[in-house]
């Protein structure tokens, strides 16, 4: 009987020509062989045995059930109780009992037959690979003599590179030689900074403490600055009420000086009356006392000013 599995996830195969097939749930195996279309691709049979999570094989009990069922046989559970036991006792039971000539290792044979099949393949690859290569050599001639012409441009752009070769050459020999001079330079660098990295290390310790001091005569002279802001606020203040005062002074110095001009006046008046005698006498007294009286409130106002 032929060996059959049925596959149970889909499985992607790699055959040996590093060609990738993919078994779909569903597909059925027989003799380690997948076929597809008019190809058959025989698989490894290590990979089926090891795999059981991927393929099973078909009982043929199971088989003979669904082949029941997918013809619509007339009880199918009964008829195959009836059937199963016969075919084990009278075809199986036969073929177990039946004399046989030497013994022959039905794995070797299927070995053989998968060989024979994928060798069956691969000489049907050679061939299309043959017929490949004669359209190739084919294009390969109509493009051989296009390469010729295409030749003797690069032997004259050879030419051309070689000369270009040779300057870049020199000039790749002195850049090799400013490239020495430069890591001299670095090395003697790196030694430079190694040695001002200590000096720096001593001038920041040097600094922060300079800092330090400067940060602390800094508050210090902040402190005497604010001491001396209050002390300037409170001049301005009393500058301020100086002036206010001074102010008043001005004012009444004005005031005096008014009344002193208006004392002159009055005493130019009197003066005049006095020498003026074509004035009748009781006109230049009575004009001499309001004058006198002018006088004298002039003179009260000065007072209250000083």
């Amino acid at each position: 009987m032929k060996i059959k599995h049925k596959v149970i996830k889909e499985f992607q195969y790699l055959s040996p020509d590093k060609k990738i097939f993919v078994l779909k749930s569903g597909t059925v195996l027989e003799e380690y062989n997948y076929k597809v279309k008019s190809e058959v691709i025989p698989i490894d049979k290590e990979i089926i045995d090891n795999n059981p999570e991927f393929f099973e094989v078909i009982d043929w009990k199971a088989e003979l059930m669904s082949y029941m069922k997918l013809n619509k046989m007339p009880q199918p559970a009964q008829l195959g109780k009836k059937l199963i036991p016969f075919i084990e006792e009278m075809v199986l039971s036969s073929i177990q009992t039946s004399p046989a000539g030497p013994a022959i290792d039905e794995s070797k044979i299927r070995e053989v037959e998968r060989k024979e099949i994928e060798l069956a393949s691969r000489e049907k690859r050679i061939k299309e690979k043959e017929e490949e290569v004669d359209i190739r050599l084919k294009r390969v001639e109509k493009r051989e003599s296009e390469y010729k012409e295409d030749l003797k441009s690069l032997d004259r752009r050879e030419d051309e590179l070689r000369e270009r070769s040779k300057e870049l050459t020199e000039k790749a020999l002195d850049l090799d030689d400013k490239l020495q001079d430069l890591n001299e330079k670095e090395r003697n660098l790196d030694r430079a900074a190694l040695e001002s990295s200590k000096d720096i290390d001593e001038k920041y310790v040097k600094l922060q403490e300079k800092i330090d001091s400067d940060l602390k005569s800094l508050a210090e002279r902040e402190k005497s600055l604010e001491k001396k802001a209050k002390d300037l606020a409170r001049q301005i203040d009393e500058i301020t009420a100086e002036e206010e005062a001074m102010a008043d002074k001005s004012k009444k110095y004005d005031n005096i000086k008014e009344s002193l001009i208006s004392i002159e006046d009055i005493s130019k008046i009197v003066s005049e009356l006095t020498i003026n005698a074509d004035i009748p006498p009781h006109i230049r007294i009575s004009t001499h006392n309001d004058l006198i009286y002018k006088l004298s409130n002039k003179v009260d106002e000065i007072r209250e000013n000083l």
